[in-house]
């Protein structure tokens, strides 16, 4: 009896045991079952979530290009009209945006929505987030930007700044944000009698220009001034001319050193030596890679507006002349050279009207006024005001030989005279104008202060000096005032 009640205890035990064993393995299946479940929830809750972010991300990246393609519409309307080209190709303000979202991806992301929260998308907001105006990027997204070549073929320069390796602001980044244009009287390289032979008994520019002043064309974004005699070897003089100038073909290497990025040819020389002379003058300019504006090889040449893009912003030129009192100089035909005629003023207002459309700022040169005196006369003040209602944001005048004064127009400024840049050897004020410009417009405006004396041009360095200079040109200008720093500021009444 012994032997079996220790048996069945015995079993007993064994099938607790089998019990427990069995019960623990349920047990860590079970436990296995939930942490997989579990798992499985969290990967599907994290899953949800992926899909809503990535939902939401879709739904703002939409909403964004929806406001930037209303902005891109509303700005077409406003201030430019597409090229003919994709006015054909049928792109509209939707295009624009799937345009910016590829180019743009990191921005789309983290920048643009919040510049365009409130509804709207100005070129001020492409530009602090983009790096480039949206004239800027309308020109990259129509494909005119693709390369140096395409962008010239549009009138478009592609300058890039030190500190940005892409000229059009091409991914949203720019080295400083404003461009410095420096813009100077007349120049005239003529080979007998003027200041060619200072050079050539120096054969230093330095000598005849200030290293102060050379140090500001050379470093300035664009450096421009007015190209007042041809370059060439052929040509004979226009008969009965009492001053006709023509310059080397090697002087060329004088307008480089200087820094030159633009001229204007609207002025009453560049004729002197005929067609064949301002051909050649054309010809040398481009081998140079100078362009030019006011002159050409036909009416549509001579009028073309010239732009740069640098540090993200679109600066525009425009030329023209109405000098002469004895028609010398002629005007560009259909298919013959000359330059942009503004005497009577309706197709400059024109070209005005049109390349302000096209830019960020408009800059518009005239050949004007009466010569040898400093005083600018009334119709000066008229036309000055009738070029900046037509779109210009400065209008600066040359042909006087002297300085002139300056005037601020409705918070715009006309610069009569910039007189001689280095000319001659008579002694007589001159100076660079130096300005500033931003996105939101003009920042700054300054002078300067040389003399042309002696066939060279020097930079006035005694404070006293430049403090007589500034109160001449205040004294000349109806609102102006310039500081001691040259800074030039409309004058309050």
């Amino acid at each position: 009896m012994e032997g079996k009640r220790y048996s069945r205890r015995n079993y007993e035990e064994m099938r607790r045991r089998r019990l427990r064993q069995v019960m623990r393995q349920r047990m860590a299946v079970f436990g296995v079952c939930i942490v997989l479940i579990a798992a499985g929830v969290i990967t599907g809750i994290r899953a949800w979530r992926g899909h809503q972010e990535e939902q939401q991300a879709v739904r703002q990246a939409e909403e964004v290009k929806e406001v930037i393609a209303a902005g891109y519409e509303e700005f077409l309307g406003q201030e430019v009209q597409e090229t003919a080209a994709v006015q054909d190709s049928g792109h509209q303000g939707n295009d624009f945006a799937q345009w910016v979202a590829e180019q743009y991806p990191e921005e789309m992301a983290a920048g643009l929505p919040e510049a365009v929260a409130d509804g709207d998308f100005t070129s001020e907001e492409a530009y602090q987030v983009l790096g480039a105006t949206m004239h800027v990027l309308s020109d990259g997204y129509q494909g005119l930007l693709k390369d140096a070549d395409t962008a010239k073929s549009n009138g478009i320069c592609l300058k890039a700044d030190e500190n940005d390796s892409e000229a059009h602001g091409g991914n949203g980044s720019h080295g400083k944000d404003t461009v410095t244009v420096t813009v100077a009287g007349d120049l005239c390289l003529e080979e007998d009698g003027f200041v060619i032979d200072k050079y050539d008994e120096r054969n230093d520019l330095e000598a005849c220009i200030s290293p102060e002043i050379l140090d500001i064309t050379q470093n300035a974004d664009i450096f421009y001034l007015n190209h007042e005699y041809t370059v060439s070897d052929r040509g004979e003089a226009l008969a009965g001319k009492l001053y006709t100038f023509r310059a080397k073909p090697e002087r060329m290497a004088l307008l480089e050193e200087m820094g030159t990025d633009l001229v204007s040819l609207a002025n009453n020389h560049i004729y002197d030596y005929g067609e064949e002379g301002m051909l050649d003058t054309l010809d040398y300019l481009d081998e140079a890679q100078i362009p030019y504006v006011g002159g050409g090889r036909n009416m549509e040449e001579a009028g073309r507006p010239i732009y740069f893009i640098i540090n993200g912003m679109k600066i525009g030129f425009v030329a023209a002349s109405n000098a002469e009192l004895t028609l010398y100089t002629p005007a560009a035909g259909e298919d013959s050279p000359g330059i942009l005629e503004a005497y009577d003023t309706a197709l400059y207002d024109q070209v005005i009207t049109e390349a302000s459309k096209e830019c960020d700022y408009l800059i518009a040169y005239i050949h004007w006024g009466p010569e040898d005196v400093n005083q600018y006369a009334d119709y000066q003040t008229v036309q000055g005001k009738e070029f900046l209602d037509a779109g210009a944001d400065i209008v600066v005048g040359g042909h006087p030989h002297v300085l002139q004064g300056m005037e601020y127009m409705d918070g715009k400024p006309v610069i009569y005279s910039m007189g001689d840049f280095w000319f001659n050897g008579e002694t007589k004020y001159t100076g660079l104008l130096n300005l500033e410009i931003s996105v939101d417009g003009l920042e700054q405006m300054s002078f300067t202060p040389c003399l042309q004396t002696g066939f060279t041009t020097q930079y006035i360095e005694d404070s006293g000096e430049q403090r007589e200079m500034f109160d001449f040109l205040e004294n000349l200008s109806p609102n102006v005032q310039i500081d001691d720093q040259g800074v030039i500021t409309e004058r309050q009444e």
